[in-house]
């Protein structure tokens, strides 16, 4: 079908899974408690999700651009 193995298509997917459900783990849920979390924990979470996301995005284009460039 195209140039790339299927194996490192599956590979990235799941390196791609892997990190989505780490960036997930590193965010502590409080859906079911009920103490206050101080505005410094707040922050870091938040700030480690976006820097988390964004690098998540980041890989998601440059193998995207990757696999455009090698399939044609």
């Amino acid at each position: 079908m195209g140039i790339i193995p299927w194996t490192i298509v599956g590979s990235v997917a799941l390196l791609l899974f892997l990190l989505r459900y780490l960036s997930h783990r590193l965010v502590p849920s409080t859906g079911n408690s009920t103490k206050e979390v101080s505005m410094a924990k707040t922050l870091t979470a938040r700030v480690r999700m976006f820097f988390s996301s964004t690098i998540e995005t980041v890989w998601a284009i440059g193998v995207s651009s990757v696999v455009g460039h090698l399939s044609t």
